[in-house]
This record gives structure tokens, C-alpha cells and sequence, in this order.
């Protein structure tokens, strides 16, 4: 059976509905997902969201090419395309995509800060609205937050700051 990938475009942020629907229909799909740093009223979570939003992938065999079908399916808005050309998605970008998956099905990224310091190594901020100020590093607070103790106005001021806007002075 000459089976390729499709990309097919979906309403926003209703991948999971298009998805469920689609299987329904007995069509064989895939929706790459990964885990998402979210922030809600000033707290940090992580949420399952989908790797390409707004899109999702079926394993279509020549007889199952029915664009109306997938157009009009819920939660979707049709299969990718350049006026009557619907170009396949190669089957070895799937396969990477399914090899980067962990155990719970979701494709991982990198979470882990760039940068590990130690406690009372010298850091800078280089970004945001502490930009050049420089400190000293305490400890971690969870996997994306450091504490520093800032020298700011002539005295030291502890400050929590995203571990991505702090970088060790050489």
C-alpha cells in the first residue's frame, strides 16, 4: 500500500479535537506534542501543547485522498496545499519526530537551564529590566529560577530572575 504523510491544517488550538475526529473516521494520524513553559497569574506550569500548533499529520494511501472530507472534518480547515498540488510530508521527518518522543509520547526539550553556577560564582543579568547589573549567585529555586544577590545601588538586594537572563562574568 502506497502510503505517504500530510500535513493538515486545524482551527486554533483545536488539534486534539481535529485529531480524535479524524480517528473516528478510521483515517491514521499523528499529532506531535511537547510539554510547555506557561505563565498564569504569575505562576509557572508546564502544559502539554502541540509541537506544530494549528497543525497535525495523516498516513494517507492514494484512496484515502479525499480533501473534501478532510476539509470538512471538526477542528479542521483542510490539507495543506498549493493550488491543486498536496505536498507530502516526508515519512523520515515523522520517524524523527516519533524517535525524539519519550515514554509518555511527548517530544522533549531541552528544560534544563544552559548554565549551571555555583554559589558565589559572579553573574550578570543581560537581559530585561535589571540589564547590567551584576551579583553574586546563591542557589536554584526550581529548574528555571535562580536566586542572585544583586549589587544594585550600592548595597546587595536578593532577586529572583529566570535562569535564562543570567550569565556567569568571566
Amino acid at each position: 500500500m502506497d502510503k505517504q504523510w500530510f500535513a493538515v491544517r486545524t482551527k486554533a488550538r483545536r488539534e486534539e479535537e481535529a485529531m480524535r475526529h479524524f480517528l473516528r473516521q478510521g483515517f491514521e494520524g499523528y499529532l506531535p506534542r511537547t510539554l510547555v513553559r506557561c505563565c498564569r497569574a504569575g505562576k509557572v506550569r508546564w502544559e502539554v501543547r502541540p509541537y506544530f500548533p494549528g497543525y497535525l499529520f495523516l498516513h494517507l494511501a492514494r484512496s484515502e485522498r479525499r480533501w473534501t472530507t478532510i476539509r470538512s472534518t471538526i477542528g479542521a480547515v483542510g490539507a495543506v496545499h498549493f493550488g491543486s498540488h498536496y505536498p507530502p510530508v516526508p515519512g523520515l521527518l515523522i520517524q524523527m519526530l516519533k524517535d525524539r518522543e519519550n515514554e509518555d509520547g511527548l517530544i522533549e526539550l531541552d528544560r534544563r537551564p544552559t548554565q549551571v553556577f555555583r554559589p558565589g560564582e559572579q553573574v550578570k543579568v543581560f537581559s530585561g529590566p535589571m540589564q547590567g547589573v551584576e551579583g553574586v549567585f546563591e542557589s536554584m529555586r526550581g529548574e528555571d529560577r535562580v536566586i542572585v544577590l544583586l549589587t544594585w545601588l550600592s548595597r546587595q538586594v536578593r532577586a529572583e530572575l529566570p535562569v535564562d537572563k543570567v550569565v556567569a562574568v568571566s
